[in-house]
Order: C-alpha cells, then structure tokens, then sequence
C-alpha cells in the first residue's frame, strides 16, 4: 500500500470510531477502516469506505443499533 499523501510505503490500516451529526441525527460509527501514514502523519479513508459511511449514515436507523453511551461537555476552567 502506498500513502496517497506522500507517496510513502508506510501507511497501515487503524480502526477507529467517529461521531456524525448531533441531536437526534448523532451517529457512532465503530471500526472505521483509517488509513495512516507514519511517514507524513496522514490520515485518510478510502472512497470505498467514505461510501460506505454515507450509506451507514443515511439508514443510521434501520442499520444502526441503540446502545446508551455518557455523554460530557467540555468546561473550560478558569485560570
């Protein structure tokens, strides 16, 4: 596999989990195939995957499962 960023021979697929929209739209998606360069620090996911997660985020309801998860805000202290 090569980076599309920077050409490298180095770039290893990661799983990762990310958040799309907020509110009642919010969707978790896990196990995200990620592309990672350690040459360039990029990272990237493939059309196929991009695709992917377009389908996933426009059926989040019938291809999506319910699952409770904690929700935190960020405060900012003051200094």
């Amino acid at each position: 596999m090569q980076c599309d960023f920077c050409g490298a021979k180095a770039p290893v697929i990661k799983k990762t989990t990310k958040s799309f929209g907020r509110g009642d739209k919010l969707v978790v998606i896990e196990n995200i195939p990620t592309v990672h360069c350690s040459h360039c620090h990029g990272s990237y996911v493939t059309a196929e995957t991009a695709r992917e997660l377009d389908r996933i985020r426009k059926n989040r309801r019938t291809v999506g499962k319910a699952k409770q998860v904690l929700v935190a805000s960020f405060k900012k202290s003051a200094a």
